[in-house]
């Protein structure tokens, strides 16, 4: 009975693991085989080993680096409003307030998550059409061109970036808000515990496990961030939107040097490898015993 139970189990995941080979194992084993590799598509015959050379070749290239921090200023920036706004929003519409209306609210504030990046980055293009937008309408700024100027066209794609994903987080917080009993806030209430104390003693620690994942996947997504910033900036003006996605895309199908291009992914894998532990282990926490 246990070896059939066993092959059973095998059975059940056998489709999945071979999907996950096919889709991640792997994709990624080529791309570091490639990247230890001199690869040019102009000359796709020629695949010579290079001794790593794509690698320093990286690290010595200033731009890297520069795409790498506005990387971090654009995914910073983004998960922080997002998950701002989408617990502020979940605690809203978990609240007594909008019980009657409640389901309305949702399904209008989840509208933005069904919309397709391509759509959104599109639609959002016209809101910043600098004589017609409807952006420098509201806010007074006559044939200002937000998308390409310096200052304000990596505000104008978080803006958009924030709009288009935190209801996905806004819906996650608030299903983990619904699971919390009502026990506890009643017995807080009796030991004397205010809203603000009741909050930072149950609620973010009941919801504790959902943060962490709702986060992490929020960072993993904006780093893979390619879709609005190639439609909205292309990476401009004078590279003021150049992340990672942008500077690894014009190294490998731009530039043709698909071996260097590689070794950018690498980089950019093992940094969210080593992000994802150090962040599960900073945000560690026991969970309530209900």
């Amino acid at each position: 009975m246990r070896k059939k139970r066993d092959w059973f189990m095998i059975g059940l995941l056998s489709p999945a693991m071979i999907m996950l080979t096919f889709t991640i194992v792997i994709p990624v084993i080529v791309v570091v085989m490639l990247s230890m590799f001199k690869y040019s598509l102009l000359n796709i015959n020629t695949i010579k080993w290079n001794n790593f050379a794509n690698y320093t070749s990286v690290l010595k290239n200033s731009l890297f680096f520069d795409s790498f921090l506005r990387t971090l200023i654009y995914v910073g920036s983004t998960v922080l409003l997002q998950f701002a706004i989408g617990l502020s929003m979940a605690l809203l519409l978990n609240s007594k307030a909008l019980n009657r209306s409640r389901s309305a609210y949702r399904t209008a504030l989840f509208l933005p998550w069904t919309v397709p990046s391509m759509v959104a980055a599109v639609v959002w293009m016209f809101m910043y059409q600098p004589q017609f937008g409807v952006v420098n309408h509201m806010f007074g700024l006559k044939d200002f061109n937000l998308l390409g100027s310096t200052q304000t066209a990596m505000l104008s794609v978080i803006i958009t970036a924030v709009w288009k994903q935190t209801p996905l987080m806004m819906i996650m917080l608030l299903s983990a808000l619904q699971t919390v009993p009502a026990d506890l806030y009643e017995a807080a209430s009796i030991d004397g515990a205010g809203s603000f104390m009741r909050f930072k003693a149950i609620t973010i620690p009941a919801i504790m496990p959902v943060i962490k994942t709702v986060t992490l996947s929020s960072i993993i997504t904006n780093f893979q961030m390619f879709v609005l910033f190639f439609t909205m900036t292309g990476g401009g003006p004078v590279r003021a939107t150049t992340t990672l996605t942008i500077y690894t895309y014009e190294t490998a199908f731009t530039g043709y040097n698909l071996g260097k291009g590689s070794a950018i992914g690498v980089y950019w894998l093992a940094f969210l490898l080593i992000f994802s532990i150090l962040y599960n282990k900073l945000l560690s926490t026991k969970e309530i015993e209900y």
